[in-house]
């Protein structure tokens, strides 16, 4: 049976792209090329119809018009439905309406799948659809050029990163997720039946890349979905994000991995606006590299800013969203920059594994970078002196005899480390001024989504 005949279309066959969308230009007028995409939009002027195709790099207009193409190509533009899959094969000519200066004048249009009734539209600027709405029909939703924009950036911001930590002697790891004890305390867990024991979905990769270290790899990332039973909903929070770590030995302090991280931001920024640099225009963003170094500042300071500009604040509060976003204004105010490193938090508002600080009594060497008004770091040295950690795991409440595996390894030689996690998505977010964290989430999941 003729699957692809019964359907009423044709398989790509011996067709190869030859190029994209983008390439179609006035330097390649007079060239027969083949394009493959989608029908984006078609106009339908009786005698003549523009067709624009849209493939993974934008669009291109295919002028038809009846007297120059062979009638089968017209017949076949008739049949033509909003993103229907299609190949064309043609000759790029030169026009004066489009800035790109070309079109194609098509010999071929080979239907390669039909469409059925959009539920949302794909055509930017036509309605507005609701975030939720648009959500249930994501997959349809990311093919609009300014979604589809938002992921080729964070790509480029992800693969830069990886990059530059690769040409200083990292190893990418892959630790599980499915894990028998809390990184990071607390409550926010999903709990998981592990045959005939339970389990949680990993919070952090904290433990296994502290491991790594004393296992000999020296430097370590991992970039990774990582899991948050918080059941708050708001436009910062999903329950499993993305989440880039890194950890390093042989560290003199804490200020080793912030020279670390602000070396790979802008490095991965710089690469970004060049490699991006399309779809960032697309998005009507000015990426600015960040300056090295970035700006440090000590807790205390922070707690300072924030009640002179009104808050009551005391020196062990943690810093609430409404908190990050006032020092989102005042940093750029007072600072000149959008990237602020805050050091030494206090001994209460940081994990077990946090090393005490030898110079700010009751304070860690740890930092949390902000960017734009919103914490999308967090990091420090971490305690490799094992009768420390044990006391400090003490501290927190917590029975050592139930991390055996992970403070066991830490009496042979543990080198001195520390490291950093950094959420993929408030990275993207914060660069594009993207209001929602689910619109720099490819497929979201939070307390009501579970699909697609």
């Amino acid at each position: 049976m003729d699957f692809y005949k019964a359907a009423g279309v044709e398989p790509i066959g011996t067709y190869q792209r030859t190029h994209f969308s983008n390439q179609v230009t006035k330097d390649i007028v007079g060239k027969e090329i083949v394009l493959i995409g989608w029908t984006h939009i078609l106009r339908d002027k009786g005698k003549i119809k523009f067709l624009i195709l849209r493939d993974e790099h934008g669009t291109v207009q295919i002028a038809i018009p009846q007297t120059k193409v062979p009638e089968a190509v017209f017949e076949t533009s008739s049949q033509l439905k909003p993103e229907t899959a299609i190949a064309v094969h043609g000759t790029v000519v030169a026009t004066t309406q489009l800035s790109s200066g070309a079109e194609v004048l098509p010999t071929k249009i080979r239907i390669l799948n039909t469409a059925e009734r959009l539920p949302i539209d794909i055509v930017e600027g036509k309605v507005d659809i609701e975030l939720d709405t648009r959500l249930n029909y994501r997959i349809l939703d990311l093919r609009k050029p300014s979604i589809n924009a938002i992921f080729r950036i964070q790509h480029s911001l992800v693969r830069f990163a990886r990059e530059y930590l690769e040409s200083q002697d990292f190893v990418e790891i892959h630790t599980p997720k499915i894990v028998a004890a809390a990184t990071e305390g607390g409550a926010n867990l999903f709990e998981v039946q592990y045959f005939e024991k339970k389990a949680y979905l990993a919070q952090s990769p904290q433990f296994y890349k502290q491991l790594m270290l004393l296992a000999g790899f020296g430097r370590v990332f991992e970039i990774a979905p990582v899991f948050r039973a918080e059941k708050h909903n708001t436009r910062r929070h999903v329950n499993e994000y993305t989440s880039f770590d890194f950890e390093m030995a042989w560290i003199s302090g804490v200020e080793d991995v912030m020279k670390m991280e602000e070396q790979m931001l802008n490095h991965s920024f710089k690469k970004t606006k060049e490699f991006a640099a399309s779809e960032l225009e697309l998005l009507g963003i000015d990426l600015e590299i960040p300056k090295i170094p970035f700006r440090r500042i000590k807790y205390t300071e922070a707690i300072d800013l924030l009640n002179n500009a009104g808050k009551n604040l005391a020196i062990n509060d943690d810093l609430d969203p409404e908190c990050e976003q006032l020092l989102g204004q005042i940093f750029p105010e007072k600072y000149g920059t959008d990237m602020v490193f805050i050091t030494h938090y206090p001994l209460e508002l940081r994990p077990a594994y946090t090393m005490p600080s030898m110079t700010d009594e009751g304070m860690t060497e740890s930092f949390d970078l902000t960017y734009k008004g919103m914490e999308i770091t967090t990091g420090g040295q971490r305690i490799h002196l094992y009768h420390l950690l044990v006391e400090r795991f003490k501290a927190k409440g917590f029975n050592p005899d139930d991390f055996t595996f992970y403070l066991d390894p830490f009496k042979y030689g543990a080198p001195p480390h520390g490291g950093l996690g950094l959420g993929v998505e408030r990275l993207t977010m914060q660069i594009l001024g993207i209001d929602n964290i689910r619109e720099a989430t490819l497929l979201p999941r939070d307390r009501d989504r579970l699909t697609p």
